[in-house]
C-alpha cells in the first residue's frame, strides 16, 4: 500500500504489533485520520518534515504535542528545542517544508495545536494517543527519519482503560512542561516571509568570515579584523595554494599568519611550516612557532643568493627540505616579501650583459615546481612598492603558478600562469591578494573613547596613536668647495656611459647629504684609489683625474672635516632640539641612517651633546680594521630589548635601558619598538619602503593613546653655491622619493613623508614653509583608499555586526539586478565548508565563484527594498539549486544545510519565475 494514500484499508491494521520500516507512519495516518476530537502525541524529537507526514490527518483535530529528548546528552541537552526545529527544516531537501510551515501556523493560530517542550523531565517516549479510544505504543520520532527511514517497532492499544490511563499520564508530563507553542509560531512566521535583501548580504559575510578556532595553546588569539585576514588567506591559499597578504606594519601579520598555519594543518593540508625573512626577526618568529607547537624551518632570505652551500651552511638543509617535498607538505611564509621586488640583477660595471636572475628566484621557483600539490606559499609585506609594477609583479612570481593563463598554449610557455598585474590598482583585484591597512582597520575595527581609537584584544585595549609628519630642511656644508670639484670631474670615472662615469659622484652626493664623518670616509677612499687599503674595487674603469689630482683638491676638504665641530653641525644642532624635546616628555625616538658612518657619528656626537640621553647604536667602529662594523645579532637583539623592553614582552630582565635608538635599515624592518613614539629620518632613502618600514617600528597599537612623530631631514639650495645642478640632483632624490611614496600610498599603510604640497598626502594642518613642515594626519580619510574588494564588503558587516550575528539561517529574499536572465543564490553548508551557489534555472546552470565575486553579486544596501516576486516559486528554485549541487558534488542531501537564499531578479525583465514552471 502506498503510504501517502489518504484512503486505508481496515483489515491491514488488524494486526496490532510491527517490526519493519514505514509500518509506524501506515499505523498513525490511519488512526489519526479516524480521531474525532483530541491527537496527543510524545515524541523524543520533532522535524516540520514529520509534520509534513501526518499534517493531512489532524485537520479539525486539537493536537497536542510533547517533545522530550530523543538522545540524552551534555551537548544536545544544551541546545534550545526551536534552533534544533529551525535547522532540520533548513536541512536537506524538502518540496513541501513550505505548505507544511504554513499548515502548522495556521493551525496554531486557530487554537488546534499547542507544543510543550519535556526535556526537564527526561522524557523519551514515543506515543500517539486518539481520543481516548486508541494508543501506539512505538519506537518513532515525529520526523521524517524516524517515519520513513528506520526500522521501528511499536504496538496499538485498544483497551479503553489502558488508554485513559495513559491520557492522564499524557496530561501530567504535558501540564508540567514548558509550553513552547508562540516561540514556534514566532520563528515559523519569521522564515516564512521574505527578509530584506540586506539580511542576505551580512548573513553571507558573516557565514564566511567564519573561522572556527583549533585546538592549541597559543596564547595569541586574533583579533575581529585578524579573523578576516585569516579568513581570505586560507581560501585563497585552498583555492590557488597561495597568498599574498599585503597589511599595515602592526596588524599583526605573524599572529595571522601563525594562525593560518594553524588551520593548515589541524585541516590536514601541511605538516611542516618554513620561513624566508630577516635575519632580524628570526628568533621572533621561531618563538612564535614554538609557543603554537609548530614545526618550522628558519632561513635568512640572503641565503638563498648565495652561490652555492659553502658560503652558506644553511643551503644544505634547504636541499634537503627539496628532496623530501614529495613526502612532506610545506607551508613556505615569505616575511617581508618586498626584499624580492628585483628580480633580476645588473652588473653595474659591465651593462653589455644581460641582467641575470638571482639565485634566490631561481632557487624559490624550483622549489615550487618540485612542490606543486605538496606546497602552499604566503607572502607577507606591509610595502610591496618601491620603484615600479614590475617589483609588485616580481614578489607575485614567487607564488605557485596557478593563474589563468592568457597564452593559447599555456603548457609551451614559461611562466604563463604566474601572477601579474600592469598597474598598481590592480593589485587589490587579484583573487590571490589582499590588502587591509590601519586607517581601514580603524574606521570599522576600532572603537571610539572620545578622540581615541581603540580596538578590542581580548579584555584590554589597544590604541591606534594619531600621527604627526614632519619636513626639516638644512643646508650642506662646505657648498663652495665640494661643488668646484664635483663640477671639475674630480669624481668622474673614464666611461662613456654616464651611468659609470658618474657612478661615485652619486655616492659622494649621498654622504654628502648624510654626516661629515661618512663624506669624509668617502673622500678618503677616492684618493686612497687604485691600490690603497681603503681603495675602492673599480676593475677597469678609473678617475679621469689621476691619484696627485685627487688628492690635491680633496685633501684641504678633509682636513676641514675632521676640524668641523658639532656645534657647526646644522643638521645635528636639528637633531640634538628635537631629541631635547622629547627628553622633556620622556619619549624615546628612533634614527635611522643610511650609511654606517654617520650612525658611528650620531652616536658618539650626541654622547658629548647630551650626556644625559641614554644612546645606543647597531653599528661601531673597529679598532683593528678602522671600518665601521654592524655589531652581533644577539647584542642587537639584547639591545633592542633594553631599548623598547613593553614591545617586546622584556620588562624587568635588565636594570639598563635607552632613550636613542640608532640603526641602518637592517633593523628598520619587523621589529617591534613602539616603545618610541618617535622616528627620525636623519638620511632619506631611494624607495619609499625605507621610510614606511621605519615608520612601522613605532607605528602598532599601544596601551595608552599616544601621537607618535615622524621626522624627515631633507638638503635644501643654498644661494651661495655655485653647484646649482647637482643641488638640484640631491634634492631631485627627495621629489622622487615623494612622488614614489604617492604611487605606492595604492599599496602601503599610510603616508609616512610629507612635503610642500601638503594636499597630496592628506594632511589636515600645515605649518608655514620654514624649517619644520609639519601636519597632522586624517586617518579617517585614508579609510577607504585602495583596500582590497573583501575588505570594503565587510567593512560594512564591522559598522552592523551586532544586527548581523541576530539574522536568522534559512533566511530567504529577493532584489532586482542588472542581470539579464533570473538567478538564485544559495549559501550552502556542507562538512562545515560554506559555498556561495549561483543557481540560473533557465540554463540550468550552476556557478559557484570566488567570495568577492558572490559579494559583488549580492551587494546592497539597508534600504534596498524586496523584490516582487512569488516566495513559493523561489523555494522551488532553491530546492532545484540545492538539488543540482548535490548531484554535482555527489553529496547526501541530508548532510546539506541551506544558510540563506536571494532570488536575483532582471531589472529590465517581468517577473521571470512564472514560466520557470510551465
Amino acid at each position: 500500500m502506498n503510504i501517502a494514500d489518504n484512503q486505508f484499508n481496515s483489515s491491514a491494521f488488524e494486526r496490532q504489533s510491527w517490526f519493519d520500516s514505514h509500518k509506524a507512519l501506515e499505523y498513525i495516518r490511519y488512526h489519526l485520520e479516524a480521531a474525532r476530537q483530541d491527537i496527543r502525541i510524545a515524541s523524543g524529537f520533532f522535524t516540520i518534515r514529520g509534520w509534513g507526514l501526518i499534517r493531512q490527518h489532524t485537520t479539525n483535530k486539537n493536537t497536542y504535542l510533547l517533545v522530550g529528548l530523543d538522545e540524552p546528552g551534555e551537548e544536545r541537552a544544551r541546545q534550545a528545542l526551536i534552533a534544533e526545529i529551525m535547522r532540520d527544516l533548513r536541512t536537506g531537501l524538502d518540496i513541501e517544508r513550505r505548505q507544511a510551515v504554513s499548515d502548522l501556523i495556521e493551525k496554531i493560530q486557530s487554537h488546534q495545536f499547542q507544543m510543550v517542550d519535556a526535556r526537564a523531565t527526561d522524557h523519551h517516549a514515543k506515543l500517539y494517543i486518539i481520543d481516548d479510544q486508541t494508543a501506539i505504543i512505538a519506537s518513532s520520532n515525529l520526523t521524517g527519519r524516524g517515519l520513513l527511514e528506520r526500522i521501528e517497532a511499536g504496538n496499538v492499544v485498544t483497551d479503553r482503560q489502558e488508554v485513559i490511563a495513559l491520557v492522564k499520564e499524557f496530561e501530567t508530563y504535558f501540564n508540567a512542561a514548558r509550553n513552547i507553542t508562540q516561540e514556534i509560531l514566532s520563528a515559523l512566521l519569521k522564515w516564512l516571509h521574505f527578509a530584506s535583501p540586506w539580511d542576505i548580504y551580512l548573513k553571507t559575510m558573516l557565514a564566511f568570515e567564519n573561522v572556527q578556532p583549533v585546538q592549541t595553546r597559543y596564547q595569541k588569539k586574533p583579533v575581529s579584523y585578524q579573523v578576516d585576514m585569516i579568513a581570505q588567506t586560507l581560501r585563497q591559499i585552498k583555492d590557488f595554494s597561495g597568498s599574498m597578504l599585503v597589511a599595515s606594519t602592526g596588524l599583526g601579520k605573524t599572529v595571522v599568519a601563525v594562525h593560518v598555519a594553524l588551520h593548515l594543518r589541524d585541516e590536514d593540508i601541511i605538516d611542516n611550516v618554513m620561513i624566508v625573512g630577516p635575519k632580524s626577526v628570526r628568533s621572533n618568529w621561531q618563538r612564535e612557532m614554538r609557543e603554537a607547537g609548530l614545526p618550522c624551518e628558519y632561513f635568512v632570505r640572503q641565503a638563498f643568493d648565495k652561490a652555492s652551500s659553502k658560503q652558506d651552511s644553511s643551503l644544505e638543509d634547504f636541499q634537503e627540505i627539496q628532496k623530501s617535498l614529495d613526502q612532506q607538505r610545506w607551508l613556505l611564509v615569505i616575511d617581508e616579501s618586498h626584499e624580492f621586488r628585483n628580480r633580476f640583477k645588473h652588473d653595474l660595471f659591465n651593462m653589455k650583459k644581460q641582467p641575470s636572475e638571482r639565485q634566490a628566484f631561481i632557487r624559490l621557483r624550483e622549489f615550487c615546481q618540485k612542490g606543486q600539490e605538496n606546497l602552499k606559499v604566503l607572502l607577507l609585506t606591509g610595502s610591496p612598492y618601491a620603484r615600479d609594477i614590475d617589483n609588485i609583479n616580481n614578489q607575485l612570481f614567487l607564488l605557485p603558478h596557478t593563474a589563468e593563463s592568457q597564452a593559447l598554449l599555456p603548457d609551451y610557455v614559461d611562466d604563463a600562469r604566474a601572477w601579474t598585474v600592469s598597474n598598481a590598482s590592480e593589485f587589490v583585484q587579484l583573487p590571490v591578494a589582499s590588502q587591509l591597512t590601519t586607517p581601514h582597520v580603524a574606521k570599522y575595527y576600532g572603537q571610539q573613547e572620545g578622540q581615541d581609537i581603540y580596538i578590542k584584544f581580548g579584555v584590554s585595549r589597544r590604541y591606534i596613536p594619531k600621527v604627526n609628519l614632519h619636513t626639516i630642511t638644512f643646508p650642506l656644508f662646505f657648498d663652495a668647495e665640494l661643488s668646484d670639484a664635483i663640477l671639475n670631474g674630480c669624481f668622474d670615472l673614464d666611461s662613456r656611459n654616464p651611468m659609470f662615469r658618474e657612478v661615485l659622484k652619486r655616492v659622494v652626493k649621498v654622504a654628502w647629504v648624510s654626516s661629515p664623518l661618512s663624506l669624509q670616509g668617502v673622500l678618503e677612499k677616492v684618493i686612497d684609489t687604485p691600490g690603497g687599503s681603503n681603495a675602492y674595487e673599480l676593475e677597469k674603469l678609473q678617475f679621469t683625474w689621476n691619484r696627485q689630482q685627487r688628492q690635491s683638491a680633496l685633501e684641504p676638504l678633509i682636513s676641514q672635516l675632521k676640524k668641523l665641530t658639532e656645534s657647526s653641525d646644522i643638521k645635528l644642532q636639528a637633531l640634538s632640539s628635537i631629541l631635547q624635546k622629547a627628553q622633556t616628555k620622556s619619549q624615546k625616538v628612533i634614527i635611522f641612517c643610511e650609511r654606517h658612518a654617520t650612525v658611528v657619528y650620531l652616536y658618539n656626537s650626541l654622547k658629548k651633546l647630551l650626556p644625559s640621553l641614554q644612546v645606543t647604536a647597531t653599528i661601531e667602529s673597529n679598532k683593528d680594521s678602522q671600518k665601521f662594523e654592524m655589531k652581533e645579532t644577539k647584542e642587537i637583539e639584547k639591545l633592542i630589548k633594553r631599548f623598547a623592553p613593553i614591545a617586546n614582552a622584556a620588562e624587568g630582565e635588565s636594570e639598563e635601558t635607552y632613550d636613542v635608538f640608532i640603526s641602518t635599515d637592517a633593523h628598520g624592518v619587523g621589529v617591534n619598538m613602539q616603545d618610541a613614539s618617535i622616528v627620525i629620518n636623519y638620511d632619506i632613502d631611494w624607495t619609499p619602503i625605507g621610510p614606511t618600514q621605519r615608520a612601522g617600528r613605532i607605528l602598532r597599537f599601544w596601551h595608552l593613546p599616544r601621537t607618535i612623530e615622524i621626522y624627515a631631514f631633507v638638503p635644501t639650495l643654498t644661494s651661495q653655491t655655485n653647484l646649482q645642478y647637482d643641488l638640484v640632483e640631491i634634492q631631485k632624490r627627495w621629489k622622487n622619493l615623494i612622488v614614489r611614496h604617492q604611487e605606492s600610498r595604492k599599496l602601503i599603510d599610510l603616508p609616512v613623508l610629507t612635503s610642500d604640497d601638503t594636499q597630496e598626502i592628506n594632511l589636515t594642518e600645515m605649518a608655514s614653509r620654514t624649517t619644520i613642515q609639519s601636519g597632522e594626519l586624517n586617518l579617517s580619510a585614508l579609510a577607504d583608499v585602495d583596500i582590497s574588494p573583501y575588505y570594503q564588503h565587510t567593512a560594512k558587516l564591522q559598522l552592523n555586526r551586532s544586527y548581523a550575528e541576530g539574522i536568522a539561517d534559512d533566511t530567504v529574499s529577493a532584489k532586482t539586478y542588472s542581470g539579464e536572465t533570473p538567478s538564485v543564490y544559495i549559501l550552502l553548508l556542507h562538512n562545515q565548508a560554506y559555498h556561495g551557489v549561483f543557481y540560473n534555472p533557465q540554463k540550468l546552470e550552476l556557478r559557484e565563484p570566488n567570495i568577492v565575486n558572490v559579494l559583488d553579486a549580492i551587494a546592497c544596501h539597508e534600504e534596498t527594498e524586496i523584490a516582487n516576486v512569488d516566495y513559493d516559486e523561489v523555494e522551488k528554485l532553491s530546492h532545484s539549486g540545492i538539488q543540482a549541487w548535490c548531484e554535482k558534488h555527489s553529496a547526501k542531501w541530508e548532510d546539506v544545510e541551506r544558510i540563506c537564499t536571494l532570488y536575483l531578479k532582471p531589472e529590465k525583465a517581468g517577473d521571470g519565475l512564472a514560466d520557470l514552471f510551465t
